[in-house]
């Protein structure tokens, strides 16, 4: 389990004198407010926001809630403003101010303070409205002439306001009645920085910033100007020092007194690669500085450089990398192969005759006996330095030979990426709405590699408008002559074209970099390979041309047509055919929902083309056989009319657009998500009319009768008219977040449905407890299918959490992989945190279990065969002495 707290937008360094260690809050985009500690980046505190409902106060240590109050907001009424002063905490939105009591969080106004609001009219006037929170005094009301006004070009720090346009630099100060306006010239401002000192503030103009300090009734004056800088900070140290730091786009560091001018320390980032600063914060100790920053691609990093000089080294002492809070794709890769078992593969891929391949298999067996020692020789030394030889008792040294297997297992990762046996351990490729592509270690969740994509990408729109950055796995590590190659697609961030990356997903380096000179409508892996055994991409662009990536070659003769669907957010279906030799795209079929305004598409799901169907059909208890409706091109869409509570259920073969189910179901709100595998269909939902949430599985059989017993083709007709359907609900008696299914080699184990819970668990439940022929009533043929009767309620069997007590908040979704192992699925559970779990649905039938002692067993042969080339000998002893007498 990973735990990430999200990208942050705000962050504070508390160096309290009177706290035991120091801490760095954070609140992010994600609505969670977290503590983390500046010595090793652990998460102290964690806190999930509920739309702005709530306001909560911790104790700071500890991180022990003291007291929450609701606060009744409405989305007509967002809360625009949270301040404190005098133990009093005040929470403004566009119609009323709230004050609570910092101590116990009760409604109320505490002593006679005077509150000071601004607003005003966008280019027209500043308002300025000053009252006693008592009552005692009446509000005064000030209104200032500010054609420059506007809540985005003004900023309020402190008591100061601060505000610009094109050219000039404006600064209210609200504490002085009546305020005046003060005004300093300035060609190119863009934005006005806030700082954390009273008396200064910070313009950024032409890429430069420029300081100010402000003075009451004085126009500001001009002290610093920091070339190229992207992010600045401020802090008051103890002693009483105003400092100001700025990185620049090139990562240089410059820290300045405020009150000379002067620079004081400087330094530069040497990581290539990394993302730009986005914003950070800073703090001052005796003999070093401590720097925390938020990357663009959402790093926390924390960094000391020492006061001793004023050029010095940054040392990074721990980094966060919260943009995998934000996964878009998830791919499972293969690793590798090693050198012995790629000289395998290339034995029975190289052609000759008889006595060639004889030769070829007698050096490989040659390589891998030299292999298989210099592995078992250094096992041997390394296990004999931590041996304890000198051990009085067999158990002693028992435990040590354990002891130096378990150190082994600790460092594995100094090793090679290669495969291993079972093929349990892979890269986990995950695409980030980061601009950033990560390359995880399943066996342990370290990051491997980091790509940044860069500062001017960013996601693509889907139909449903949600963000997403699509990733393929152009070529396997299958192919082991070529090393593994993977794309991403993105748009431009300036110009809106199309960006696609191709990089290696096993180590991470940047293959290409393509700009488009279009934007991109759609983009698919095709199903077929180039001569470079590289699957390419179709890329549609907003006009329907077309383009493939790399591009197709004309040696290979492409004959069978490719089938492409495309939806909107507006219920138009279309079914294409893409034929790769004439590089045309023809409609096949379309089709309009015909949503009204109240409907509208929430789900779409399909089934990956790496799943696999292990049996054609189910054998009923008079020895028929029930054959599965197992298309390969069906698509389930949902459409939720959220104001009359109706759920339409429809699924379409993508091919021939032929409406395979239609079902729909009143009294039903979200959220609702969909899974699809083999011949059905399960999908969640909450029934608001017994409000609690339910699960729905669909089933579709072809009958009696197998349409073809080799594979299915949607072109053919199936030999019933009617596809057979067979539905049941089921009560759960808990929240659903995402749903997922396992995923085998073979498909052979028993699937099982993997449900996640808002509160941060993982349910595998199996496929037979949620079967649609579930029956009423039991007969003797029913029982002999194993069939189970038909309960409405789902049981929870805490056994049956993946993450047991691992905690995994706001769970968006769940990816499955097959492995090696039949019997195995590899699962990653992705939303604010990652989880990554083994499953084994139908058991480890085909491994030994984890806790098998092979090393017992291994001695225990041994001593057999030792003992019985004893008792042969004696026996042979025994048998002569018999023969002399």
């Amino acid at each position: 389990r990973q735990q990430h707290v999200g990208c942050p937008k705000q962050i504070h360094f508390d160096r309290s004198k009177a706290a035991k260690s120091d801490l760095i809050f954070v609140a992010t985009e994600a609505q969670v407010l977290a503590a983390l500690r500046s010595n090793t980046g652990n998460i102290v505190l964690i806190s999930l926001a509920r739309n702005g409902e709530v306001v909560r106060a911790w104790e700071r240590e500890g991180g022990i809630l003291v007291w929450e109050t609701m606060i009744h907001s409405t989305p007509n009424k967002p809360i625009s403003m949270v301040a404190s002063s005098e133990g009093t905490v005040f929470i403004l939105d566009t119609t009323s101010l709230t004050a609570l009591a910092v101590s116990n969080g009760q409604v109320k106004w505490s002593g006679s303070q005077l509150v000071t609001l601004i607003g005003g009219v966008r280019d027209q006037h500043v308002e300025i409205v000053r009252y006693d929170s008592q009552g005692d005094i009446s509000p005064k009301k000030q209104i200032i002439d500010a054609r420059w006004f506007s809540k985005e070009r003004c900023i309020l720090s402190n008591t100061v306001l601060l505000c610009h346009d094109s050219s000039s630099v404006f600064v209210v100060d609200v504490s002085s009645d009546p305020a005046a306006v003060e005004q300093a010239a300035l060609e190119g401002v863009t934005e006005v920085i806030p700082l954390k000192v009273d008396g200064f503030a910070a313009v950024r103009a032409r890429g430069s910033v420029h300081v100010y300090r402000v003075v009451p009734s004085q126009p500001p004056q001009q002290l610093i100007t920091m070339e190229k800088a992207d992010a600045v900070s401020s802090i008051r140290t103890p002693d009483g020092r105003n400092l100001i730091a700025a990185f620049s786009s090139m990562h240089e560091l410059s820290v300045y007194d405020l009150s000379s001018g002067k620079r004081i320390f400087e330094s530069r980032l040497t990581e290539k690669g990394r993302a730009p600063i986005a914003h950070f914060t800073f703090a001052l100790s005796a003999h070093e500085f401590e720097f925390v920053t938020v990357s663009e691609d959402c790093r926390i990093d924390f960094f000391v450089g020492s006061t001793s000089t004023s050029t010095a080294e940054l040392l990074l002492e721990w980094s966060r990398h919260e943009a995998l809070s934000t996964i878009s794709t998830v791919q499972m890769v293969d690793l590798p192969l090693s050198e012995a078992q790629a000289g395998i593969e290339s034995e029975f891929i190289t052609e000759g005759n008889i006595l060639e391949s004889l030769l070829r298999r007698l050096y490989s067996q040659a390589d891998q006996f030299h292999r298989a020692f210099v592995k078992a020789a250094n096992q041997i030394f390394s296990a004999s330095s931590i041996l304890n030889i000198r051990s009085k008792s067999f158990a002693d040294w028992m435990a040590s030979l354990r002891s130096s297997a378990v150190y082994r297992d600790t460092h594995k990762g100094d090793g090679p990426l290669e495969r291993d046996y079972f093929n349990l351990r892979k890269i986990i490729v995950v695409s980030t709405l980061k601009s950033t592509v990560f390359g995880l270690d399943s066996s342990d969740g370290s990051i491997v590699w980091r790509l940044y994509l860069g500062r001017d990408t960013m996601p693509l729109k889907e139909s449903l408008g949600s963000l997403s950055v699509p990733l393929f796995i152009q070529r396997t590590t299958a192919h082991y002559h070529y090393s593994a190659l993977a794309a991403v697609a993105s748009a431009n961030k300036y110009t809106r074209n199309g960006l696609l990356i191709t990089f290696d997903p096993i180590s991470g380096k940047m293959v290409e970099r393509v700009d488009l000179p279009y934007r991109i409508k759609k983009v698919e892996m095709l199903p077929l390979l180039d001569i470079h055994s590289v699957h390419p991409l179709l890329i549609i662009d907003q006009s329907d041309k077309l383009s493939t990536y790399p591009k197709l070659s004309s040696e290979i003769s492409y004959t069978t047509p490719i089938h492409l669907f495309a939806f909107d957010a507006k219920g138009r279906l279309d079914g294409f055919r893409f034929e790769p030799s004439k590089m045309r795209l023809q409609r096949v079929w379309g089709a309009d929902l015909r949503l009204s305004s109240q409907q509208k598409i929430i789900a779409v799901a399909s089934k990956p083309a790496y799943q696999r169907v292990h049996s054609p059909g189910k054998v009923l208890g008079d020895r028929s056989v029930l054959y599965k409706y197992s298309n390969p091109n069906l698509v389930a869409i949902a459409v939720l009319d959220s104001t009359h509570s109706v759920l339409h259920i429809e699924l379409i073969d993508a091919v021939t657009g032929y409406v395979v189910y239609k079902g729909k179901q009143p009294k039903v709100s979200g959220p609702v998500h969909l899974v699809q595998c083999e011949n059905w269909l399960t999908y969640s939902y909450w029934n608001e009319k017994n409000r609690r949430m339910e699960i729905a599985v669909i089933e579709l059989y072809e009958g009696s009768e197998q349409t073809d017993e080799l594979r299915f083709n949607s072109l053919t007709p199936t030999l019933p008219p009617v596809i057979r359907t067979i539905s049941q609900a089921y009560i759960f008696p808990q929240g659903i977040s995402a749903l997922g299914v396992t995923e085998t080699e073979q498909g052979l184990s028993t699937r099982s449905l993997l449900i996640a819970m808002p509160f941060g668990g993982v349910y595998g439940i199996s496929k037979r407890i949620i079967d649609a022929r579930r029956p009423l009533e039991m007969t003797p043929e029913l029982a002999e299918e194993m069939l189970i009767p038909y309960r409405p309620e789902l049981p929870i069997a805490p056994e049956d959490f993946v993450n047991y007590n691992q905690t995994v908040y706001n769970i968006r979704a769940i990816k499955a992989s097959p492995s090696g192992l039949e019997s195995t699925s590899l699962m990653l559970a992705y939303g604010l945190d990652l989880f990554f779990a083994r499953l084994t649905p139908s058991g480890t039938f085909d491994i030994l279990k984890d806790d098998f002692d092979h090393l017992l067993i291994s001695l225990v042969l041994v001593g057999l065969v030792v003992a019985s080339l004893i008792c042969k000998k004696l026996g042979r002893n025994h048998s002569l002495k018999q023969a002399w007498q």
